[in-house]
């Protein structure tokens, strides 16, 4: 079964369509197979048919345009190819409205390729391979454990589009067995027309098609089909008629979004709540439940001293790099003397203010085209001033047994940091 699941949803993971759920990693986890995907903002079909039901139904147009973006998406992953350009042969096997995905602005998408096959590769009748409650869009041969093919996802397609279009299933008895004769059974489905008077005729056809108990007699492919029900229903894909969708969602499901969204917002800020009062010694910032469980699980496995115990070990050694107190003292005093001498050996370098430019201008405004004369410079010496030569030596000549102090003390605080390191290390043995 993990085989075959694999198979399936690494062929999966290479759809990249708008109306398929994107597959964005598949793994495995302590002996369990995971698969993530994308997240989207809204509900399955069958939540919105339901939601749908409590105000007279789908509207028809509504009901044609997700089918044909479903018949998309299906359309991308029969044609889906590998690296050297060979079909994939990639099929759904489970389509049904509980997984086709509706966003809240009208975004049809597909999701769960290769369960199916997972759980059943030919979702054949008995022991394991029972068809349960998707069973009313299995194909005929699906049930009978013929071959499948793309064709048997448009029989799938077929009976949703029946159900959005009259309100009724094509195939559902009064329990499962009677539905399964009913799909298996040589009669034809009872045309949607004598449900609905005024269905069209041209919509009939197509639903009729794709509803064949001979899957030779069905529709070849998802774009013959979609391009039918276009061809039918034109006004269902016309420009700008996503707007309309997107309307429709915002009446229908428009609260249960807004209630998800919040529900969502409430549970991320609980999470980094709970993360942050757990992680306090932890370093960095946890923002994901996936984070919440690296961490837990890094911290669980690391052998590596807390940051608090590395800096309790760190601080002797700091203490003993700096000189004492006593030394520090006739440094800094030497230092500013040091820094008193520079500037006002610089403060007597500086030569006298130059006219400017502006001043030996005419006053009417013009500039003067005569050269200027030449102010002759002034030769500087580098006097230092008083202050400075007074305080330089005494600084100096106090500061030379501070700095000699100071040498010996580094030289003693840099020695005994192995004996420090092996002391430790015996101890902890």
């Amino acid at each position: 079964m993990e085989h075959k699941l694999l198979e399936e949803v690494r062929a999966a993971a290479l759809i990249q369509h708008s109306n398929v759920v994107q597959t964005l990693e598949l793994g495995e986890h302590r002996g369990s197979l995971y698969v993530v995907m994308e997240w989207v903002d809204g509900e399955p079909l069958s939540n919105v048919i339901e939601s749908a039901g409590q105000t007279g139904g789908l509207p028809l147009l509504v009901a044609v345009n997700l089918m044909g973006q479903t018949l998309r998406g299906l359309q991308a992953a029969h044609e889906q190819s590998d690296e050297a350009g060979v079909r994939l042969g990639v099929l759904h096997r489970d389509l049904s409205p509980f997984n086709v995905l509706v966003t809240y602005s009208g975004v049809a998408k597909l999701v769960d390729f290769g369960i199916a096959r997972a759980r059943s590769e030919d979702r054949t009748l008995g022991g394991a391979n029972r068809i349960e409650s998707r069973l009313g869009y299995a194909a005929p041969e699906q049930v009978t454990g013929g071959v499948v093919d793309q064709r048997t996802d448009l029989f799938a397609v077929g009976a949703i589009l029946y159900l959005l279009s009259t309100g009724r299933h094509p195939f559902q008895g009064k329990d499962s067995a009677a539905t399964l004769r009913n799909i298996v059974s040589e009669e034809p489905v009872a045309r949607p027309s004598s449900i609905k008077t005024n269905y069209s005729r041209t919509l009939e056809a197509v639903v009729m098609k794709a509803l064949e108990k001979d899957r030779a007699r069905r529709w070849p492919s998802a774009e013959e089909m979609r391009l039918a029900l276009q061809r039918g229903v034109p006004q269902a894909f016309e420009l700008g008629f996503e707007a309309q969708l997107r309307t429709f969602m915002e009446d229908t499901v428009g609260d249960r979004g807004q209630q998800k969204r919040e529900t969502i917002r409430r549970a991320e800020l609980a999470v980094d709540s709970a993360a942050r009062e757990a992680s306090d010694a932890a370093s960095g910032s946890v923002t994901s439940l996936r984070a919440i469980a690296i961490t837990k699980d890094s911290a669980g496995e690391s052998n590596a001293p807390p940051r608090s115990s590395q800096l309790a070990m760190l601080r002797p050694l700091l203490a003993r790099s700096l000189p004492p107190p006593h030394v520090r003292r006739p440094l800094l005093i030497a230092a500013g003397a040091a820094v008193a001498f520079v500037f006002g050996a610089l403060w007597l370098r500086t030569p006298a203010s130059s006219p400017s430019v502006g001043a030996t201008a005419p006053a009417t405004g013009m500039v003067e085209l005569t050269p200027t004369r030449t102010v002759a410079a002034r030769s500087t010496i580098l006097v230092p001033s008083a202050t400075a030569a007074g305080l330089l030596p005494s600084a100096i000549a106090s500061a030379r047994p501070a700095i000699a102090t100071s040498a010996a003390a580094l030289a003693n605080a840099r020695a005994p940091r192995a004996l420090i390191g092996g002391s430790a290390a015996s101890g902890h043995h």
